[in-house]
């Protein structure tokens, strides 16, 4: 979507056009439910809820939003807010139990297949576990593959910020695993 695109779109949502919203959206919705995942540790669930509750929250002050960022980045700040308020008011945190258990295969590849999807759980757990600005920045940079400048865009720090953030975020992660490297074996 070209800048012009969007801006056009957002005017138009302002003015009370679902239409208009459910275009932006169509254009973000997967970046934005893969950070969502991300930061939920893998909990779809808790994702979906997150995700959600973000959404509405962004369709119901669509008017206060004043265009000094993209919609994709409002939007984003509404499902980190949202998961800090889950988070405090619920006292959850996501365990290992949260997340589905698989049934030993006779098949060795589909073994395989579970056993790697388990690992990606797991990572995605521990990623979970870093404060919320390493989360971010390994979300964005490593499971999102985004770009360092818009990633520093997106969390409103200077670039070189965002590079001694991820370094530090995947040295901190980089323990965790070898804390928990026997799931990984």
């Amino acid at each position: 979507m070209n800048p012009f695109d969007e801006k056009t779109l957002v005017r138009r949502a302002v003015a009370g056009d679902a239409g208009a919203f459910n275009e932006l959206l169509k254009e973000t919705g997967g970046k934005l439910f893969s950070f969502a995942l991300s930061i939920c540790a893998g909990n779809r669930g808790t994702a979906e809820e997150i995700y959600q509750e973000a959404l509405v929250k962004a369709f119901i002050n669509i008017g206060k939003f004043e265009g000094k960022s993209s919609f994709s980045t409002w939007i984003w700040t509404i499902i980190k807010n949202s998961y800090v308020d889950f988070m405090t008011e619920s006292k959850k945190n996501v365990s290992l139990e949260d997340v589905e258990g698989f049934e030993p295969s006779s098949d060795v590849q589909a073994e395989l297949e579970l056993i790697k999807e388990d690992r990606a759980k797991m990572l995605r757990k521990l990623i979970s576990e870093l404060p919320l600005p390493y989360c971010e920045v390994i979300t964005l940079i490593d499971l999102q593959e985004m770009e360092h400048s818009e990633a520093a865009e997106l969390l409103g720090i200077d670039k070189n910020l965002l590079k001694v953030r991820l370094f530090r975020a995947r040295k901190a992660l980089e323990r965790l695993i070898f804390a928990n490297i026997g799931f990984f074996k």
